[in-house]
């Protein structure tokens, strides 16, 4: 990064969509208010297609003194339903990131081959922010429903990809990649929900070159 960003450059600049699914490894969560103290491994569905489904953007800069080089912003919106029997369950009447277990991340992206090249596969690492719709309820706390956007802590990203150039200005691409938020909530009224998780993503979109 150092060297990259040391030297003079002339930036080649992508803009890109995309969409896909995803799903969720289980994982521990812990939650705590007042009297309640719940700690259980929950599993969770994506339902990727479901309204709001899933998607993506991105900004690319590939720099021309090393074209094979690029740094990026992505926002990604995933989601993750807790896979529970709020009927039946004594503790939770709602678990979900619904409007998104969304990601935010600064990438660095490394492609190979030359320009010109129909295929180039690349690759990115990323870290950055958790910013999920948390949406939780509590059957002790039934007038106290938390449904907010909420900043909870950090997120990562990495992923494979492929890319596939249709003319000079616009290409397609295919991606398989894996991201990880941490979620540390604040409930409303008090109280906290902590959880780590997991999610492999397939992404296919389109790129714009300027």
């Amino acid at each position: 990064l150092a060297i990259i960003t040391t030297t003079p450059v002339r930036a080649e600049v992508q803009i890109e969509a995309y969409g896909g699914l995803n799903e969720n490894f289980s994982s521990d969560v812990t939650v705590r208010k007042g009297a309640v103290d719940d700690s259980r491994s929950v599993d969770w569905d994506g339902k990727s297609f479901a309204l709001p489904p899933y998607w993506g953007v991105r900004g690319i800069y590939w720099f021309d003194a090393h074209p094979n080089w690029g740094v990026a912003v992505d926002y990604m919106h995933a989601k993750a339903y807790g896979k529970i029997n709020f009927t039946t369950d004594p503790v939770y009447s709602k678990l979900e990131f619904t409007d998104g277990n969304n990601i935010l991340t600064a990438n660095l992206m490394y492609r190979f081959g030359d320009a010109g090249q129909r295929f180039r596969p690349y690759m990115v690492a990323g870290l950055g922010l958790a910013i999920p719709h948390v949406e939780v309820g509590l059957k002790a706390f039934p007038a106290q429903e938390t449904l907010e956007y909420q900043v909870t802590g950090l997120a990562a990203l990495a992923l494979v990809g492929l890319e596939y150039q249709l003319t000079p200005r616009w290409s397609a691409f295919i991606e398989g990649k894996l991201s990880y938020t941490r979620i540390d909530a604040d409930l409303d009224g008090g109280g906290s929900l902590t959880t780590d998780i997991w999610s492999p993503h397939l992404a296919l979109g389109l790129s714009y070159r300027f």
